[in-house]
């Protein structure tokens, strides 16, 4: 269909023209009839002017029919506009009719499986709760606690070992058997803990049948503390049975070592297996990455013979360590210090003796023979005397995460001593073994470590460690004096299973050196002592 556009002109002032231009033409029609024929001019003018209405006439009526036509497109326009207007309508009502119905039925499937799981959780609390209050009925009595910050801890290692140098024999000067492939129970701990704000305490039962069975108490300590920044306070002062701030071993907790016992210098300097407890008053604390501690202490650790708790002499000992203990970036860690210890050693005296007489059967006849009979002169008592004693040793541990295994750990200690050994060599410089002199022990020590961990539940672990308890010993041989080297050397390997949350399977095989052997000529030689060692390890 065509169209054409309608000059909207048409519809006002057009329209007036028109009227007037037809009116004229009437005027000039009736003028014409009443008053005759026209001359040829106004014939001509009468002519145009009705071809110019004709004109106007048919202009009329084409946009008569131009505005038919339009508003004829307008109306259907408008009517299918509106047409689909409702079947938008329509259709958006049916959409959304078709989401909320979708909406309930998903709203509707939740709702079950909601009901569901609500259904299946309250069956296994219920479970639960039977347990438990089954459990309640059949479990022990609980030990109660008088406040809070009050805790309970306990740790069990049980051994079987096997050692070269185990002997079907007893030994003569102690009277204990020689044979040390056995099963024993190494340290049986249980132990209560108070810890408040301002205050500490603690007292620690220890049990074991590494010598026959036995028990006894191995801390006991009250505390008094500042806070400070971190994790250790900014100063804690301590009286009781305390640890000897001295290197790192010793203060390291039996738990959280991979190798079963401390190097042989620590178990020399601090007596039953380097635990290092004695009695006294003891100040630590931090700042920052900072640490330090200084004790007063009897110097009769336990485990150090027949003094061991007491104090024979009014001199105290004194340790201290100053170190630092720090996170360089995150995943290396980085501690270490300096310690000194200076104190006093005991040498007790003789008693007074009477002069005897001792009969030597020579000949073995049983019978008092000439020269058999030999005076023995009586002596003086000897007096009890002090001796000074110190050591200065250092440390330093160096850690980092290893992706994908876990932590790696290096790390070791020296010690350097005069007259300190109180467990594998007693030093006593004012004694006189037969065939040497009274001197003064020089001591050295050290070892170097490394473990890694391979994953939640294994590690392994290395370690070397030498032990020199008489720096200047000699022998005399055929007359010369020779010197002789008293070392112990160790190289330990180790492995654990491990249950971080409870305990621990640790495996480890020892190689030991020592000169506590002869060989055929009577010359100092290598003592087989290899040891392997199984350990079963619980601790709460």
């Amino acid at each position: 269909m065509m169209t054409m556009a309608i000059d909207p002109c048409w519809t006002g002032k057009n329209r007036g023209r028109f009227a007037q231009r037809s009116l004229a033409l009437c005027l000039a029609l009736v003028t014409t009839s009443v008053l005759g024929a026209p001359d040829a001019r106004a014939q001509t003018a009468r002519g145009k002017a009705a071809q110019q209405l004709a004109a106007e006439q048919e202009a009329a009526e084409k946009l008569a029919a131009l505005k038919s036509d339009f508003e004829k497109q307008l109306a259907e326009q408008e009517a299918a506009a509106k047409q689909r207007e409702e079947t938008l309508r329509a259709e958006q009502a049916a959409a959304v009719t078709a989401a909320q119905k979708d909406a309930e039925a998903k709203l509707a499937d939740e709702r079950a499986a909601r009901q569901a799981d609500t259904t299946r959780l309250q069956q296994a609390i219920d479970e639960a709760t039977q347990r438990e209050e089954t459990r309640a009925r059949e479990a022990p009595p609980q030990v109660e606690i008088a406040g809070p910050g009050v805790s309970l801890y306990g740790l069990v290692q049980a051994d079987y070992q096997i050692r070269q140098s185990s002997q079907d024999q007893i030994n003569p000067d102690t009277g204990l058997p020689l044979n040390q492939d056995r099963f024993l129970i190494r340290r049986a701990r249980l132990g209560v803990a108070m810890k408040r704000t301002y205050g500490e305490g603690g007292l620690e039962l220890d049990a074991n049948t590494v010598n026959g069975p036995t028990m006894r108490l191995l801390d006991a300590h009250a505390s008094a503390m500042l806070p400070g920044e971190g994790p250790v306070p900014l100063v804690m002062a301590s009286i009781g049975l305390l640890k000897v701030p001295f290197g790192f071993e010793v203060g390291q907790a039996n738990r959280g070592r991979l190798f079963l016992e401390r190097s042989t210098a620590a178990q020399a300097f601090f007596p039953d297996a380097g635990e290092g407890y004695d009695l006294g008053a003891r100040v630590q604390g931090g700042w920052r990455f900072l640490r330090y501690a200084v004790a007063v202490q009897n110097g009769e650790l336990l485990g150090s013979g027949r003094f061991a708790g007491l104090d024979p002499n009014h001199q105290k000992d004194i340790a201290g360590r100053a170190g630092i203990d720090t996170e360089i970036v995150e995943g290396i860690h980085v501690s270490g210090g300096v310690s000194l210890l200076r104190g006093t050693g005991f040498h007790q005296g003789t008693p007074a003796t009477k002069g005897t007489v001792a009969w030597i059967d020579y000949n073995s006849n049983g019978t008092i023979d000439s020269g058999e009979l030999v005076g023995i002169q009586g002596s003086v008592p000897g007096t009890s005397t002090n001796f000074s004693r110190f050591a200065v040793g250092g440390d330093l541990q160096f850690s980092i995460n290893v992706p994908r295994l876990g932590r790696a750990t290096v790390y070791g200690e020296v010690y350097s001593a005069n007259d300190l050994d109180r467990g594998v060599v007693p030093a006593d410089p004012l004694s006189t073994p037969k065939g040497e002199q009274a001197h003064s022990f020089r001591e050295l020590g050290y070892y170097a470590a490394v473990t890694q961990e391979l994953g939640h539940h294994l590690a392994v672990g290395l370690r070397y460690d030498y032990y020199d308890p008489d720096r200047d010993s000699y022998r005399s041989t055929m007359g010369n004096v020779v010197p002789r080297d008293m070392s112990y050397r160790t190289f330990a390997f180790a492995a654990a299973l491990i249950a971080p949350e409870w305990g621990r399977l640790i495996l480890e095989y020892d190689i030991n050196r020592n000169h506590l052997g002869l060989d055929g000529q009577g010359n100092p030689a290598n003592l087989a002592d290899n040891a392997f060692v199984l350990r079963g390890e619980v601790h709460f």
